[in-house]
């Protein structure tokens, strides 16, 4: 399973697309990573690929990142390895931060790198001053692995609209802020009221993942699956 994730703000400074905290932790944390049952951490900004987003972002260079998926779904959804990348221009910040030195765990969080998540109003201000001209997220997720004797490919694509077009719509937040909280809305309007405790998505029924895949098509974010077959394994 490969997940791979693109950011990008096009600022002529640094501006956060979600909370400063947790894009700081993520920065100085080693990538975990889930190779045929055992999970390893991989080096910060390593594993450099070129993976291919839907247009009009294209082909992008991706690197090893710390996610949380790939500590949670090898307990809930049998998998043999499992990584997550991401690519774009703020995860190129980043890594051009951290080859100079500047990015480490003990100099703390620093305001100028990772500035508060903006507000409605201080975004509307930063795009009237001429500062922040858009920003874009996609969600890629590759499964590879055998049907009927067959091997495949099953890839998801999840793009959710730009800063341009959310601004278009009188909405004044980062396309990352928009997404999460329309899928914060669908967990709360599915979520049984009969299960207790904290658990990630991949840990939910099969058919409560089902009925909130087919209402986020009707949020504006744009799912497309595809799949592939090769042919039949010698024996």
């Amino acid at each position: 399973v490969h997940v791979r994730l693109y950011e990008a703000t096009e600022s002529d400074r640094p501006v956060s697309q979600w909370s400063a905290e947790v894009a700081f932790d993520e920065a100085v944390s080693q990538p975990r990573l889930y190779d045929h049952g055992r999970f390893r951490l991989g080096q910060r900004f390593s594993g450099r690929e070129v993976f291919r987003f839907p247009e009009p972002i294209g082909p992008v260079g991706v690197v090893l990142a710390a996610q949380d998926e790939v500590v949670t779904v090898p307990h809930v959804i049998p998998v043999r390895t499992m990584d997550a990348k991401i690519g774009g221009a703020d995860i190129e910040q980043l890594r051009r931060w951290y080859r100079q030195g500047k990015l480490r765990k003990s100099r703390g969080l620093v305001p100028s790198q990772f500035p508060r998540t903006p507000t409605p109003g201080t975004v509307d201000q930063l795009i009237h001053r001429g500062i922040l001209h858009n920003a874009r997220f996609a969600a890629a997720v590759i499964v590879e692995g055998n049907t009927h004797g067959r091997p495949a490919l099953i890839r998801w694509d999840a793009t959710v609209p730009s800063l341009y077009l959310l601004r278009r719509r009188g909405l004044l937040c980062s396309p990352i802020a928009w997404a999460t909280a329309e899928m914060a809305a669908l967990f709360v309007k599915h979520f049984p009221r009969n299960l207790l405790g904290v658990h990630p998505p991949e840990a939910f029924p099969a058919e409560l993942r089902r009925a909130i895949l087919r209402d986020v098509r009707s949020r504006d974010i744009l799912l497309v699956k595809r799949i592939t077959s090769g042919p039949p394994k010698k024996r």
